[in-house]
């Protein structure tokens, strides 16, 4: 196997990268280790956390649960005196200031006592919380709720009321109050970035760390609802509400005997600080012994391959700028980049060489165009000279001899189109505006032409220029331009053909001048464009005397 040619400077690059390979490797194996030991440590901790938040909660949510029980078998709250009901309750409100209200409710959902007052005579009976624990007969937390009666946000609780019996007389309701529990979770030891949410069933937020006063009442996000309708405890990563990127651990409502979805969550960025800054000094160290160990190569190198190449990298691009003169001046045999700076600077010899022949043909070929147009204009004045005189003279009308003149006329523009682009074509807006530009006034706008930019063919073009001046001509002695009113419309279109080139077709339409006849018999403009132009341009030409105007169609080959 023949190994490649390889400078000096090179070849001591290459053995320094080898030998930093393996501290590379290193590195980058103990980063990987790190943090995937870290991550699965950042998931159990999050996990943790959410757990224990769900106990609390339920430890919270019991205690209420006992309360209502004690509240449920007062007989001051069975026998539903308001005097006697409200002050047993007040008491109890007393000592419960994580409780918002504390409500008795009969069957038919009627406020019998409270320990605001009642304040109003509506029944709550379409309260989700009293329907289920009239329903259930046990012991309800219900969903995040605005009390109508009092306005205050809170998670109602619900247990019904029976005599001793056991017959159901109503249900006693309370309130769990938010700022009571927010304030409760502000108290714990939040990790910086961290974050716990608590939420009802439905996934609507009853209470967040941090920014509660933004979150609190507001649904979890559709793309996070499938953690709330989860069957299991997990942990994910995800980017929160406010921005940051958490490992959270969520603990759903049908894992929880309270019904409540519980998150807690540990800030990526945070949890992977130590690990990142690690990261960063091995990094920094492996990239100052890469560069102690590729100075040395640089200085050497820098002497014997830089120098050259910078060299040569300025003589290219002074031949670039224009400077036909730069060379690099290196000597084949003094080295691989001089070999190539001297092959360069025969390669330009040769471009330049080639280049000066090119610029004197093309030179010649513009002296012997404009020479062409020179004598193809000479002629063209010295036939509509001599035909003008002999039209005289035989006695024919101005108005044949002035056709005669327009058309030599038009074809003499089309020549110095087609001169200026050094016949390889001509555009063909351009070609359509010069063939009406003698017939029409810029400033009644009478002409309107509108179309894609195609390039036609020289031969094209001279046709195309004859049947426009035909027709303009037409139109201002006998169609839309012979008034005040009538206006000419030219619009063409390109297509792409199967077998390459482009298939152009044009319509001349004319409207609002005299109702138009269909002639008795074709005249010669008639047949020039219906056959002679047709023919040059290898397509069909078609002219329609319908009573609104001219309608003319053209369609022929591009080039």
């Amino acid at each position: 196997m023949a190994w490649p040619r390889l400078s000096l400077r090179a070849r001591l690059f290459i053995l320094t990268a080898l030998a930093l390979l393996p501290a590379l490797a290193i590195l980058l194996y103990n980063e990987v280790s790190l943090r995937r030991s870290r991550e699965a440590e950042v998931q159990a901790l999050a996990l943790r956390f959410g757990q224990l938040a769900a106990l609390e909660m339920q430890g919270v949510i019991e205690g209420i649960h006992g309360l209502l029980l004690a509240v449920a078998r007062a007989p001051a709250v069975r026998s539903f005196d308001p005097a006697l009901c409200r002050a047993y309750l007040d008491d109890v409100q007393a000592e419960s200031p994580h409780l918002t209200t504390i409500t008795v409710i009969d069957l038919q959902g009627t406020v019998r006592c409270r320990t605001e007052g009642i304040g109003q005579s509506r029944p709550l009976d379409d309260r989700p919380y009293f329907k289920q624990a009239l329903a259930t007969g046990g012991f309800v937390v219900g969903e995040y709720t605005l009390s109508r009666i009092s306005g205050r946000r809170g998670l109602p609780l619900a247990l019904p009321v029976r005599n001793g019996d056991g017959k159901t007389l109503g249900v006693v309701a309370a309130g769990l109050d938010l700022d009571w529990l927010g304030a409760r979770l502000r108290q714990r030891d939040f990790a910086r970035g961290s974050a716990l949410t608590i939420a009802d069933r439905n996934g609507v937020i009853i209470a967040r760390e941090p920014l509660p006063e933004r979150f609190i009442g507001t649904h979890i996000p559709e793309p996070f609802q499938r953690l709330v309708q989860a069957s299991a405890p997990g942990t994910e990563e995800v980017l929160s509400q406010d921005g940051t990127r958490r490992v959270i651990g969520y603990i759903p409502p049908a894992a929880t005997p309270t019904g409540l979805y519980i998150s807690a969550g540990l800030s990526v960025d945070e949890a992977f600080r130590a690990i990142d800054q690690s990261a960063r000094r091995g990094i920094a160290l492996t990239i100052a012994g890469a560069v102690a160990a590729l100075g040395a190569a640089w200085l050497f190198g820098r002497r014997f391959v830089t120098k050259p190449v910078v060299r040569l990298v300025r003589t290219i691009q002074a031949w670039r700028a224009g400077d036909r003169e730069a060379r690099s001046g290196m000597a084949a045999d003094a080295g691989e980049i001089e070999s190539v700076g001297a092959a360069v600077d025969g390669l330009m010899d040769e471009v330049a060489a080639r280049q000066a022949e090119r610029d004197r043909a093309e030179e010649h070929q513009r002296l012997l165009l404009h020479e062409l147009n020179h004598r193809v204009k000479n002629t063209l004045a010295t036939v509509q000279f001599i035909a003008s005189q002999t039209l005289r003279t035989a006695g024919v009308p101005e108005q044949v001899r002035h056709v005669f003149d327009s058309r030599l006329a038009a074809l003499a523009r089309a020549h110095d189109l087609l001169t200026r682009e050094n016949w390889e074509g001509a555009d063909l807006g351009t070609v359509i505006a010069q063939a009406v530009e003698p017939f029409s006034n810029p400033a009644e706008d009478r002409v309107h032409g509108e179309g894609p930019d195609v390039r036609v063919s020289a031969q094209t073009a001279l046709a195309l220029a004859m049947a426009f001046q035909e027709l303009a001509t037409n139109a201002v002695k006998y169609g839309a331009l012979s008034n005040e009113a009538g206006s000419v419309s030219i619009t063409w279109a390109s297509e792409r053909r199967s077998g390459g080139g482009d298939r152009i077709s044009i319509r001349w339409e004319e409207r609002g001048g005299p109702l138009v006849h269909p002639p008795s018999r074709r005249g010669f403009g008639s047949r020039l464009l219906e056959r002679a132009l047709a023919q040059d341009l290898d397509g069909k030409v078609e002219i329609a005397f319908v009573s609104t105007g001219v309608i003319c169609t053209v369609e022929a080959l591009a080039a």
